[in-house]
């Protein structure tokens, strides 16, 4: 299937057997499909029929399985090269050292082989769509013109999305203003100007989207945002239909700040952004971890979203999403595999099977699904928090073609018991064959096409070392304000609070 361009004629993908997730799980059948002009055009006995003989490649499929491409509903591309640099810090600890802010200016050449080997990475995971919530410090249109170039050079398609905060870091964090130092609080007491970057994402919005690129909105987090920046990404929104995806509830601290610090909302930072015309169904939630059940319903009746991380709020000790809640109340539900120095991988296949392991334990025994839930959320899911459900997340014509192939002979396949509960319970990115993106063939052979890591495996390598020697000077400079703050977190988390979601069982929150 080389280079296999969306241009260049009917493609006529025969024998393999195919896994809907809006359709029969438990009997795939095996299902021709035609793809022209990166949609599909068939699928079945007609597609054979409807492919025209003149310009016609066929590529045989047998023991192959087919799936939706996966779609990674949220990722930060800027800390690719800090991948495997910590363990055992919680969130408000581990942005000390790797946030984007913390490191002086990064070359643009940095920036572009950092999103390329993450783009890559997830391609060689079937991950064929991905949202990148991107910091872009000082709001640098080189650095984005880096991002938009690795995406193309890679061949994934990306929902990219600057992430913005407006307000102090003392004032956006659970017990800093309260209890650091006035040293500490010198630093962190600036709220930044983010008006440059108001600037730059309307642009972007008014340039329209690329073929495989779309801009979001991405305000960072309520608590990190001005209730006059939430409105005006909310009138943004509107007007140009884009999407909002913005950091909920990820950790317990997050949550006490909510109680403590907004009142007026009810203590509530879903009411918040309902209140500045955010909550619908353009919005994603990412993580939505410490969120109550009264929460959780309003977004069902909204129509928004969640783009659940489990691998990651298990790394960064956040604890576990009520992800059963969010099912039973009609939540659209993503997956994301968060960041690379977070997490520390673009597996998306990792993060089904966590998805589906705690959705089984926050249910009856003997209640079956989880891994349907799984298969739906890291596809039909992550196209609706996309705003692509007409496109993008199930292999249907009309559809575009963006389809991960695997392999059947692959161990995580023998024997073909039952092909879902292998692909979520026990697959892995050893078992992609191919990829395809808008029709066209980026994976082959579980590598990528266009460029494969192993070209840019120096380059990255001497780049990273540069991150390195950064992120010793960042981690001699923050040391003692990370301890600080780790004690801080220590106190916030031994505090009761209405529910407990480091509760492997997570069933309920009253709030």
């Amino acid at each position: 299937m080389r280079s296999t361009a969306s241009s260049a004629g009917d493609l006529l993908l025969v024998g393999g057997i195919v896994l809907h997730p809006d359709g029969d799980l438990d009997a795939p059948r095996v299902e021709d499909i035609l793809v022209r002009d990166g949609k599909i055009v068939a699928l079945g006995a007609e597609a054979a029929g409807k492919a025209d003989r003149a310009a016609l490649r066929t590529v045989d499929l047998s023991d192959k399985l087919v799936v939706p491409g996966f779609i990674n509903a949220h990722y930060h591309s800027h800390d690719v090269l800090l991948r495997g640099s910590f363990e055992g810090l919680p969130l408000d600890v581990w942005s000390l050292y790797s946030s984007p802010q913390q490191y002086s200016r990064r070359s643009n050449r940095e920036v572009y082989l950092r999103t390329i080997a993450g783009a890559l990475e997830c391609l060689m995971a079937g991950i064929t769509t991905v949202q990148d919530m991107v910091t872009v410090v000082d709001s640098d249109r080189e650095h984005c013109e880096a991002i938009v170039d690795a995406y193309a050079a890679s061949g994934i398609r990306a929902a990219v999305g600057l992430q913005i905060a407006d307000r102090a870091p003392a004032d956006a964090s659970y017990g800093w203003r309260e209890n650091l130092p006035a040293e500490a609080l010198a630093r962190l007491s600036v709220a930044p100007d983010v008006s440059p970057a108001q600037a730059l994402v309307a642009e972007l919005l008014a340039q329209g989207d690329s073929s495989r690129l779309d801009w979001v909105l991405a305000p960072s987090a309520p608590q990190r945002c001005s209730e006059d920046f939430l409105r005006w990404v909310a009138e943004l929104s509107r007007t140009h239909g884009a999407q909002v995806f913005t950091h909920v509830y990820e950790a317990k601290l997050q949550a006490l700040q909510a109680r403590e610090h907004y009142g007026q909302d009810g203590g509530s930072y879903i009411r918040h952004l309902e209140r500045v015309g955010l909550l619908n169904e353009r919005l994603t939630i990412a993580h939505g971890v410490w969120i109550g059940d009264s929460e959780i319903a309003a977004m069902g009746a909204a129509g928004a979203n969640v783009a659940v991380n489990p691998t990651s709020n298990l790394k960064l000790r956040n604890g576990i999403a009520p992800m059963r809640t969010y099912l039973d109340h009609g939540v659209g539900v993503a997956i994301g595999c968060d960041n690379c120095s977070g997490n520390d991988a673009q597996n998306i296949f990792e993060s089904m099977k966590l998805f589906a392991l705690f959705t089984n334990l926050q249910a009856d025994a003997g209640t079956t699904g989880s891994a349907r839930e799984a298969f739906r959320a890291a596809t039909l899911g992550g196209a609706k928090a996309l705003g692509k459900s007409a496109t993008l997340g199930a292999l249907r014509p009309g559809m575009t073609a963006d389809i991960t192939i695997l392999d059947l002979n692959d161990p995580a396949f023998a024997p073909r018991n039952n092909l879902l509960n292998q692909l979520v319970y026990g697959a892995g990115p050893r078992a992609i064959h191919s990829v395809i993106v808008g029709g066209e063939t980026v994976v082959e052979g579980g590598r990528p096409v266009h460029t494969g890591l192993a070209t840019l495996a120096k380059e990255i390598e001497e780049a990273a070392g540069i991150v390195r020697a950064d992120l010793a000077a960042v981690s001699q400079r923050n040391g003692e304000l990370a301890r600080q703050c780790l004690h801080i977190h220590r106190q916030g988390e031994a505090r009761p609070f209405e529910f407990d979601r480091f509760d492997l069982l997570g069933r309920s929150g009253s709030k």
